[in-house]
């Protein structure tokens, strides 16, 4: 899919199975759908519109039997929607096992996007299908669609007169789409002060509250910003450093961050935020960024990385925080532009998609970010700072796949460097780290019983 010789190849979404829905056009400007199978590394086709049209967003649903897009008239002087006069953005519900009908959802002049739910069930069908609808218009609804099987495989819907639908959110300023876990998070603004709400999604067609929160980040209510959603090619991404950067990280830890970098008109410096809900407070960084790159593309990327949350400026300087013990600052790493890693990164702007998938703006190209263990060993090998000694030899150990291979090449390099270490007792972190990586995966509150260090405070 990636290398695939169409210029107009753009990856729409990825969903909560891994599979890929990208699209095309040929020359006649006909739009094509397609789907990249995670498991089995094949491309399907999906459907076909045989207009010139633009898309805002697609989902399918679990059994590809059902697919959601919204479309926008391609742009031509003098010519409206013509699948629906008025109409700036039709959003659409096809069968598409076999190819059937195609229902019309909404024919409205704000753009909409879809995605389909997910919920964890058994390989058999499901008899009803969840699909959210996401408005411009700064609210949420949850749609239900029932499907029956005709002639054998013939999947058509069940309820197509009339599909039930619930507000599940609205006067929202900014939401995200978390796919591994099914939950909505969005920010309303209650007397100028943002709240974060989480909502979670279950198999059948109820949803709850889990949780709302006020956040210190200034949010304006004059537009919103959609996270996870699909690519979002709408926006002009040479305005991305006039907007803020927000972003829900989670994982199977139960760490819960929210990280955060406000608008910046300055390139002289740059200010962000990590907020660890998880530990109850929160941090906030000021990088300096010194003369301007003008290769480099603006834009700041957070990632996450298991037990770390990474930021990144492009060309400028990789953060990686360890967000399990965010108060010991010492075993976080902060490498600038002058360093090898920089070079090794894309220098143009990522988004991070769900879990550790990161989309490429200029190249389209998907990548699944995860933390080398060579490259980090290597690292460790070269390195002459204390402070980023400390930070690699647990970041080496948090990752660890293979635990006898990679202690017998750490105590190789402390026996070499036992003497150019000033600042702590690397036979004594070794013990200590080594021993509470090895446990912590399988155990919970291990932070409880094991140190996480044996270094408390940094000078």
């Amino acid at each position: 899919v990636l290398e695939n010789n169409y210029e107009s190849l753009r990856v729409l979404n990825v969903e909560r199975n891994g599979n890929i829905i990208y699209t095309y056009k040929d020359d006649k400007g006909n739009v094509f759908f397609g789907l990249y199978d995670y498991q089995t590394k094949q491309n399907e086709h999906l459907y076909t519109f045989e207009k010139d049209l633009q898309v805002v967003s697609c989902s399918v649903n679990r059994e590809r039997t059902l697919l959601a897009t919204s479309l926008v008239q391609a742009a031509k002087e003098g010519r409206r929607n013509e699948l629906q006069p008025g109409s700036r953005c039709l959003t659409l519900l096809v069968e598409i096992h076999p190819i059937n009908n195609v229902k019309v959802l909404k024919a409205v002049d704000s753009y909409i996007w879809v995605q389909f739910l997910y919920p964890h069930v058994e390989s058999h069908p499901l008899p009803e299908n969840h699909l959210l609808l996401i408005s411009e218009e700064k609210y949420i609804e949850q749609l239900h669609i029932q499907v029956t099987r005709e002639d054998g495989n013939r999947v058509v819907i069940k309820n197509s007169g009339h599909l039930p639908r619930e507000r599940v959110a609205e006067d929202f300023v900014w939401a995200q789409w978390d796919m591994s876990e099914q939950r909505l998070y969005y920010i309303d603004l209650k007397k100028s002060r943002s709240v974060l709400k989480c909502i979670q999604f279950y198999a059948d067609e109820h949803f709850s509250l889990m949780f709302e929160a006020p956040l210190d980040v200034s949010l304006s209510d004059s537009g919103f910003k959609l996270v996870n959603f699909g690519y979002d090619d709408l926006q002009d991404q040479e305005k991305l450093s006039k907007h803020p950067t927000l972003c829900v990280f989670t994982n199977h830890t139960g760490s819960l961050c929210v990280c955060y970098c406000p608008n910046f008109d300055s390139w002289e410096q740059i200010t962000y935020s990590v907020l660890y809900f998880h530990k109850g407070h929160s941090k906030t960084f000021t990088a300096t960024l010194g003369r301007v790159d003008s290769r480099v593309t603006k834009g700041i990327t957070f990632l996450s990385l298991d037990y770390y949350v990474a930021v990144y400026l492009p060309g400028h300087f990789f953060h990686l925080l360890n967000i399990q013990h965010p108060d010991l600052i010492c075993h976080s790493l902060f490498l600038t532009g002058n360093s090898e890693v920089i070079d090794m990164l894309p220098h143009s702007p990522l988004q991070s998609l769900s879990g550790p998938l990161v989309l490429d703006w200029c190249s389209g190209k998907l990548y699944r970010a995860l933390l080398n263990q060579s490259y980090l060993l290597e690292f460790l090998w070269n390195t002459r700072l204390d402070c980023e000694k400390l930070a690699l030899l647990h970041c080496v150990l948090s990752c660890g796949r293979d635990p006898r291979r990679l202690e017998a090449k750490i105590i190789q390099w402390i026996s070499e460097n036992i003497s150019a270490c000033h600042s702590f007792d690397l036979i004594q972190e070794f013990i200590i780290a080594s021993s509470y990586w090895s446990i912590y995966p399988e155990t919970s509150n291990m932070d409880k019983l094991l140190p996480y260090s044996s270094l408390l405070t940094w000078d």
